[in-house]
């Protein structure tokens, strides 16, 4: 009996693989990103990017869309910028609610590989590295929930508006003072972008 199950099993997988449709795209996208959590009403709102490579794994109308961009997430006014570099990975469902309108969610993986702040003072400006080895605050790993619409413009062309919300702290202020009260700051982005599929 197991062995017919296994049988079974084998041939639904091999017969789904046989309809399931593979693309290979590249991804861009321009962010509107801040900050949310404890303390940060006052993060101003700042434009930054992201691009890389977007991958499609298709079956009717639902499809498995994860993507591998690099991103910069920037928070900018007057005196204040703060500047953030991550790899991210969006692992979206995609289900297409029209021929050529489709929504989009998942979790989404971030590996932080820079973040810094540099304030100016009219005379000169100052600049904290949190990833610096004297500091070491910076969370390397975050983890959130990306969501969004899309349409397609022309069969190898997709646009798309995205939210993303980060659940985990982008800094660790307890890494620098350890009796410091827990804080989180979080990563909230807007994006408007675009994936051509050339393959």
């Amino acid at each position: 009996m197991k062995k017919i199950l296994l049988l079974v099993a084998v041939m639904l997988l091999a017969a789904s693989s046989a309809f399931a449709q593979f693309s290979l795209g590249g991804h861009a996208a321009a962010n509107f990103s801040t900050m949310w959590g404890d303390d940060t009403k006052d993060v101003p709102w700042g434009l930054g990017f992201n691009a890389g490579v977007a991958t499609k794994i298709s079956l009717g109308l639902f499809a498995v869309a994860p993507e591998v961009d690099v991103g910069l997430r920037r928070q900018s006014d007057d005196e204040v910028t703060w500047s953030t570099w991550a790899i991210e990975i969006p692992i979206l469902a995609r289900i297409n609610v029209l021929p050529i309108l489709f929504i989009e969610a998942g979790p989404q993986l971030a590996f932080l590989l820079s973040s810094e702040i540099e304030q100016d003072f009219g005379m000169g400006s100052v600049t904290i590295d949190y990833g610096d080895d004297k500091i070491d605050a910076l969370n390397t790993f975050e983890f959130g929930v990306a969501a969004g619409i899309g349409v397609t413009v022309i069969p190898n062309l997709d646009l798309n508006f995205r939210s993303v919300i980060g659940f985990t702290s982008v800094i660790d202020v307890k890494k620098v003072e350890p009796e410091a009260d827990d804080q989180s700051i979080k990563n909230l982005q807007f994006q408007v972008g675009a994936t051509y599929w050339f393959m």
